[in-house]
């Protein structure tokens, strides 16, 4: 079956000009991931009060947590009806709300720190990371990209241990390699041959983060995806110095 990718909105917040966007958070029994129809239930609480639902995050961690985003525009007093209809609902062990920031602006402020796969993680938006990569090569030139270099070098050594305690397999595990990387946003990567025994691979980039800050820069400069990459063959290869890949 052909895949079909499309832009995918992580964050819990809401920017929706016009809108009233109250964040409702609830926290549910263990059973209700396995539970049939609890997320109906939950859902009808605001559709027979005609507020519609404009987000919804689940996060299994630990206790499992439901945040909704409904906009209550003109209808404010609703946010404390509804938390009491929340509460009644079958597996929902807690629930309370908070109001937006201002009009039209709501940002999950109840859920910290943010993990996946059972890391800590943290997010960079576009003008963070451009002033992190595109403002050292400004700044520090040829040097600042043989620094990436080596910092991507370090990161993907460590992911593939981390990844290897994750699967099974060696099939497996560059499947997963190439899910991650698409997932957490770094680009689309194509490993078109990995040869372990001459310690030689072709892979493939499209996409990159890295690289789409340099269109029309004249010369190759995606160095910290660059390094990633072979880190984690490196790490597959069991090499640890540089110039050995």
């Amino acid at each position: 079956m052909r895949r079909r990718v499309a832009p995918y909105s992580v964050w819990r917040s809401v920017v929706k000009p016009g809108s009233r966007p109250y964040i409702f958070c609830l926290e549910v029994e263990p059973g209700a991931v396995e539970a049939v129809g609890v997320l109906e239930r939950v859902a009808g609480a605001f559709a027979r009060r005609r507020v519609p639902i404009i987000q919804l995050r689940i996060s299994t961690l630990g206790r499992p947590r439901i945040l909704l985003v409904a906009d209550l525009k003109g209808r404010e007093e609703l946010a404390g009806e509804l938390v009491d209809a929340l509460r009644g609902v079958d597996y929902v062990a807690d629930a309370w709300y908070a109001p937006p920031i201002t009009d039209g602006v709501a940002v999950d402020e109840c859920s910290f720190p943010l993990v996946f796969m059972g890391d800590r993680v943290v997010m960079l938006r576009r003008p963070v990371y451009e002033g992190f990569i595109a403002g050292g090569w400004e700044r520090l030139g040829s040097g600042y990209g043989q620094l990436l270099y080596i910092v991507g070098f370090a990161a993907g050594q460590k992911a593939y241990e981390r990844q290897l305690s994750a699967v099974d397999g060696s099939e497996e595990l560059v499947r997963l390699a190439k899910a991650l990387f698409q997932m957490l946003g770094y680009g689309r990567i194509e490993l078109l041959r990995i040869d372990d025994a001459r310690r030689e691979a072709v892979v493939r980039v499209y996409d990159s983060f890295e690289c789409e800050l340099f269109r029309g820069a004249g010369e190759i400069r995606g160095n910290f995806i660059r390094g990633l990459i072979a880190g984690w063959l490196a790490a597959r290869w069991h090499v640890e110095r540089l110039e050995e890949v």
